[in-house]
């Protein structure tokens, strides 16, 4: 609506009104957005039983790290972890590259004894509190299901 100043100005039904339907857009997109990782599964059970790691884990690095595969680097580089090399980000041939890359990391922690995300933070990235946190999060989204 226009004020008579020519301004533009919502009812409150109005503002409730978009308001559920960006909350609803969001959904949705999120959900679409979270089958790339979800198609993933396989793979990451894979990489997670060759390297005795947890696959939820791995999965909640995965969607922490590529902002659920979204990030430039996922869809540039197929780094789903944000694996550092030595000029920056690595590049991978597939994402499956990476989450297995991915898997032979937590393994070599998990051989030194680094089995806890805070232990793993430790070593994984630099900010580490807000890292751990996050991981934490997905862990816990994924294992109620949001994903599924």
């Amino acid at each position: 609506m226009l004020d008579n100043k020519g301004r533009c100005t919502y009812t409150a039904r109005a503002m409730k009104y978009l308001t559920t339907i960006l909350t609803a857009t969001l959904l949705i997109c999120q959900t679409l957005v979270a089958d790339t990782v979800t198609d993933l599964r396989p793979t990451i059970k894979e990489a997670a039983a060759v390297n005795d790691v947890d696959p939820v884990l791995m999965e909640a690095i995965i969607r922490l790290e590529s902002g659920h595969a979204q990030s430039k680097a996922a869809r540039t580089k197929n780094n789903l972890a944000g694996i550092m090399g030595r000029r920056g980000q690595r590049r991978y041939e597939t994402k499956e590259a990476c989450v297995h890359h991915l898997g032979e990391i937590l393994g070599k922690y998990k051989a030194k004894g680094r089995v806890t995300v805070e232990q793993i933070g430790r070593y994984y990235c630099e900010s580490r509190g807000p890292w751990v946190r996050g991981v934490h999060a997905q862990m816990k989204r994924i294992r109620d299901g949001v994903y599924d």
